[in-house]
């Protein structure tokens, strides 16, 4: 006869709630309904807070409210059209018709600004609408000829020419190519001093005849051939997949190899591929109508009249706030894209040397901890902001909650990092609160006691403010304390405080009725296991190497699937291992 193992003899260990627990990667609740935003009290207070502090900014002179007007809008992925969580729009005082003769006199939801780099979210929104990212890790020459001409010179001289041939088209997008920054423009100190103004702090003069002076860039642009004569002449910044290198450029390029791809012009590819799809009304490609914008100065001085010309899909674009909350609501719902396909953009592309932040395609990724006593919980924001002329802007996504926020900026002396400094504000507030909403949801929805008198089978599910996921308080398995069993075959040892959680799969199936099923998955956790937060290479946070570490009759003990009705009404939950639905009391 086989033996117990030693770790299975004492099953009648208390279950306790003192120590951390770690999730998985990704959201902790299901994603809050617009509906459960709306009317909780945590988002509600949030909104308060929040309208206060932005009342007490606005009449700050200290914080460039005078001469700086902006546009905030908080939403959600489900919102209905025209909802948002919160919204705010401040028109700098300064914005007279004397000093403003051609742009609106009062900035709301549908005035247009600059963009600057938010463009490029448009840009790599268009290419994956059009072609998907099948091709991301093809070599960017097989499609700009230009490129494939010089492929081979990095060969032989690394240090002064980039090696296209290893650049792939994924490598552009994430800015991990190594590419130069800008070629002619942004940056250019001979397309901003003259010789003498050079000269006198420090630089030789630069004959005309040098190969490497722009004859090109701010003004006369340069065209796609005297674009790559003069890239051509630059050197690189790094080898590729070195370290995230911003460029300007590489968003150039991959406008042409869209172009080469499909054969249309890359605007009339966003136009239809994006833009009208989504009803973006309010968002240009190039020179809106002066009556529609923030134009807080003349057109000229203001950078409002400025193009970009071929470097347009690195950072030309205008558009509303209500526009950047559509483009970011319809980015987080797949409208456009399949959901694996969304997924996959909205993951890391590498680290940078700030151990909280990432980049993306071309995201730029923060690693927010959110303060839980008993739980460790990351949120990963997918950003992108952008500067041009008098104008700022951010667009924010929260994939953990289906929420984002976009901000607007525009005026003549913009105080330093506003957006971000904007964006502090917004997520010091919004961020517990969410936080809070999902978890009322969850509790509303979930939390109850769940039985199968025939066998014997019995479980709670509740949740805690101060932990992530709902927990398992309570399982017994034909009369077993099943809580216990499956923390100690997972982790091979007998568990002195033994936990499970549960968190949302994404994984879920409709029926033609409305009811669903909808799968969460557990981890068995010892909560006096040692912790270790500032070891060099242990972690006290590895459940993701745990996840389906046993099964029987090949199915995981940590898989559970709750049923719920067409109105909502979670009807039972079936842990799958045990085969075996344990109804809603």
């Amino acid at each position: 006869m086989k033996h117990l193992p030693a770790y299975l003899t004492a099953l009648f260990l208390p279950l306790s709630l003192a120590a951390p627990n770690c999730p998985p990667l990704g959201p902790v609740f299901p994603k809050p309904s617009s509906q459960s935003l709306l009317s909780s009290q945590a988002i509600k207070n949030a909104v308060a807070n929040l309208t206060a502090t932005f009342t007490a900014r606005d009449a700050d002179n200290s914080t460039g409210s005078y001469s700086t007007s902006y546009s905030i809008e908080v939403w959600s992925a489900t919102d209905a059209p025209g909802t948002t969580i919160f919204s705010w729009h401040h028109t700098a005082p300064n914005l007279t018709s004397s000093w403003n003769v051609t742009g609106v006199r009062k900035v709301d939801k549908n005035t247009v600004y600059r963009l600057g780099s938010l463009t490029k979210i448009f840009t790599i929104y268009t290419w994956l609408v059009q072609d998907g990212d099948a091709r991301w890790n093809e070599p960017i020459t097989k499609y700009v000829p230009e490129l494939a001409a010089v492929a081979d010179r990095a060969k032989d001289d690394p240090v002064g020419n980039a090696d296209w041939g290893e650049i792939t088209i994924g490598a552009l997008a994430s800015q991990m190519a190594g590419v130069v920054r800008d070629y002619g423009l942004l940056g250019e100190l001979t397309q901003e001093m003259n010789q003498t103004q050079t000269v006198a702090i420090g630089f030789p003069p630069l004959n005309n005849s040098d190969p490497t002076l722009p004859k090109c860039g701010e003004w006369p642009q340069c065209n796609r051939t005297e674009f790559f004569n003069g890239l051509l002449q630059v050197l690189p910044s790094y080898a590729p997949f070195t370290t995230p290198a911003y460029a300007n450029t590489a968003f150039q390029i991959l406008g042409y190899a869209l172009e080469s791809i499909k054969g249309k012009s890359f605007q009339s590819m966003m136009e239809d591929s994006v833009l009208k799809p989504l009803g973006l009304n309010h968002t240009y490609y190039a020179s809106p109508p002066n009556s529609v914008g923030l134009i807080p100065g003349t057109p000229k001085e203001s950078g409002w009249a400025y193009q970009l010309g071929d470097e347009s899909p690195a950072g030309n674009m205008y558009s509303s706030v209500a526009d950047i909350s559509a483009l970011g609501r319809s980015i987080l719902s797949s409208s456009l894209l399949r959901p694996a396909q969304t997924r996959r953009w909205l993951k890391p592309a590498s680290l940078t040397s700030e151990p909280v932040a990432g980049v993306g395609y071309p995201w730029g990724i923060r690693r927010i901890l959110l303060p839980v006593a008993n739980g460790k919980r990351t949120i990963d924001a997918y950003n992108k902001a952008g500067r041009v002329g008098y104008y700022g802007s951010l667009l924010n996504l929260l994939p953990d909650y289906g929420v984002g926020f976009s901000i607007l900026i525009g005026g003549p002396a913009i105080p330093g990092n506003m957006n971000f400094n904007l964006a502090d504000i917004i997520g010091e507030q919004l961020l517990p609160a969410l936080e809070a909403a999902a978890r009322e949801q969850a509790d509303a929805t979930y939390a109850g006691f769940y039985y199968d008198v025939a066998a014997n089978s019995t479980m709670r599910i509740t949740t805690q403010a101060d932990r992530p996921g709902l927990g398992i308080d309570q399982w017994m398995s034909n009369g077993t304390d099943m809580a216990y069993v499956a923390v100690a075959l997972q982790g091979q040892y007998t568990p002195v405080q033994p936990t499970i959680r549960l968190y949302p799969t994404g994984l879920e199936t409709t029926r033609p009725d409305g009811s669903r099923r909808v799968a969460f998955k557990a981890t068995f956790e010892d909560l006096q296991a040692p912790a270790r937060p500032n070891s060099m290479f242990s972690t006290d946070c590895g459940t993701w190497v745990t996840l389906t570490a046993v099964a029987y009759g090949s199915m995981p003990l940590d898989q559970f699937v709750f049923e719920i009705d067409s109105k909502g009404k979670v009807v039972s939950v079936e842990p799958v291992a045990l085969r075996v639905k344990l109804r809603k009391a």
